[in-house]
């Protein structure tokens, strides 16, 4: 009996330690993807509003310039820039809040606290509002 109560002691005693800081590293690595959905939620849809909102503009000032004859005309990118532009950059800013809190929460979890986690990967004018 107390052989086999020593074994078990023995055996609880060097098990004990590794489970404990497996859990720790576990818990650690989990708090850090829970915050990093959560500021990535919170933070994502802001830089993806103001990325898609100029995004959107830039978009759609070409396509009315576009439609309108001549891509790189004066008078058909100032008609596209105050029509066109302001329904691309609703429609971009619409779509960049949803966008990133998408990022914020796909990110997050595998990438917290990095720049894709936030929508802000690449150069500010790349953001695709319209990618999904």
């Amino acid at each position: 009996m107390k052989k086999n109560l020593f074994l078990l002691l023995l055996v609880v005693s060097f098990l004990f330690p590794m489970t404990t800081m497996q859990a720790k590293a576990d818990g650690e690595e989990i708090l850090k993807q829970t915050t990093g959905i959560i500021t990535g939620v919170v933070v994502g849809p802001v830089v993806g509003l103001s990325r898609g909102f100029v995004k959107g503009w830039m978009w759609g000032t070409d396509a009315t310039a576009e439609a309108l004859g001549k891509k790189d005309g004066g008078v058909q990118r100032t008609v596209g820039f105050l029509t066109g532009g302001v329904v691309g950059a609703v429609a971009g800013g619409v779509s960049g809040i949803v966008m990133g809190a998408y990022d914020g929460i796909q990110y997050g979890w595998d990438k917290p606290w990095t720049a894709e986690n936030y929508s802000w990967a690449g150069k500010f004018t790349d953001y695709e509002p319209f990618k999904w």
